[in-house]
């Protein structure tokens, strides 16, 4: 099985010589992230694993939110929310009622 998923990340980045599949650091996001709230100060704190159970117990569908997080497969995303199942909302319907908050 290692054999199978060697090489295989979920969150890569296409480096500046067009290599793709390059893995992220683990606290990129985490990093990037800081950064914009320091930036934006009314921003509520978040982080990515954060932000995957809120789209989630929002109602967005498990398929948005793998597609958003270009995750092959829902399994994978599954595993990151790891939340029971709720009723799905469309995206749409998940931006506007974000917007009303």
């Amino acid at each position: 099985m290692q054999d199978i998923l060697s090489g295989r990340f979920v969150f890569t980045y296409i480096d500046t010589r067009g290599n793709i599949n390059k893995p992220l650091h683990a606290d990129y996001l985490n990093n990037k992230m800081k950064s914009i709230r320091k930036q934006h100060k009314e921003l509520a704190h978040a982080t990515p694993h954060e932000l995957r159970h809120t789209a989630k117990q929002a109602g967005m569908n498990l398929e948005a939110i793998s597609e958003a997080l270009t995750h092959s497969d829902t399994g994978t995303t599954q595993i990151y929310v790891n939340t029971s199942n709720v009723v799905p909302m469309t995206v749409g319907e998940f931006a506007l009622k974000s917007l009303k908050q």
